[in-house]
């Protein structure tokens, strides 16, 4: 049985959540930098300290047990409390450390407005050692994650506003209509939004649940949940899909795809920094929102609140 936590056991329960965190052995290698063997001892070596099995693993794939989603949870909390610690005591000395979770929407590196990179380029500047954690996600879900602490901050779309978050919006962006150049409606005039209703629409879960479509697709033939997807789907020519603009542009260029109305059917959408309302310590967090807002012209939270 586990009666004193060692470095060593710290260790054996970074392993275990990162083989959880990855879907089994084979998976984590990659991130652990280990051997399945490897990590499979080492798995064994944990459950033996703690006197019972975290996880069944074997032909029918890897699950954890009850004990183990127990043991998960309790993990995380003891990660973050120890990374609290950490932040709080080296932040006394002047510089930037510790971990940053980020949320970001996909597909937005070709948005001129979006200047994450030059952020990032910014923060990287200041005197730090952070290691930055990115994640590619549904607006949705970038919500629910900053709000139970597993990310610092999110941009994405958001519809609604939830309480415990603060959201500040940072850039703009357009979506359009689009069709492949082999649908039929590629090179024929389309006057109004009548004329899309019987087509094939493909719908897509990165869109804001909560925004009235200029045009309702009435037939609903295919879901994804990245634009990607969708942009597989238009160039087929098989489906009709909002895209933004700037991510649609090479294709346009190329004669590939067309806007369908984009005057009167297009749209725009803001894009949000999203955090938790709720005053802290991390000076890491702090300094990152704060080249966010540079770069992108918003006002400091003193003036904006």
């Amino acid at each position: 049985m586990l009666h004193n936590v060692s470095d060593l056991d710290l260790r054996l329960l970074r392993i275990f959540a990162c083989v959880v965190r990855c879907g089994g052995f084979s998976a984590a290698q990659g991130e652990l930098g280990m051997g399945q063997s490897t990590i499979s001892t080492h798995i064994a070596s944990l459950e033996t300290r703690l006197g019972y099995r975290l996880c069944e693993r074997g032909k029918s794939g890897f699950r954890l047990t009850e004990k183990g989603e127990r043991v998960l949870d309790y993990a995380q909390n003891l990660f973050a409390a120890l990374g609290d610690f950490r932040d709080q005591v080296q932040s006394l000395a002047g510089r930037l450390v510790g971990e940053l979770h980020l949320g970001l929407a996909d597909n937005i590196a070709t948005l001129p407005d979006a200047r994450i990179h030059q952020t990032l380029a910014r923060f990287n500047r200041r005197d730090q050692d952070v290691r930055l954690h990115f994640l590619i996600e549904s607006s949705s879900e970038l919500e629910r994650l900053v709000l139970s602490g597993r990310l610092h901050l999110a941009i994405a779309c958001f519809s609604r506003r939830l309480p415990n978050l603060r959201y500040e919006p940072l850039y703009h962006e357009r979506v359009a209509v689009f069709c492949g150049r082999e649908h039929p409606l590629f090179d024929k005039p389309v006057r109004n939004a009548g004329e899309l209703e019987s087509c094939d629409w493909i719908q897509h879960g990165y869109a804001v649940a909560d925004v009235q479509l200029p045009a309702d697709p009435q037939r609903s033939t295919a879901f994804a949940q990245h634009m990607e997807a969708v942009l597989h789907a238009v160039r087929a020519g098989t489906h009709l899909g909002y895209l933004p603009t700037h991510y649609a542009e090479r294709w346009v260029e190329q004669g590939e795809m067309r806007a369908l109305l984009p005057d009167s059917l297009g749209y725009g959408i803001t894009h949000s920094l999203v955090v938790r309302d709720e005053p802290g310590h991390n000076e890491a967090l702090q300094a990152l929102v704060e080249d966010l807002r540079l770069e992108h012209g918003v006002a400091p939270i003193s003036a904006a609140r």
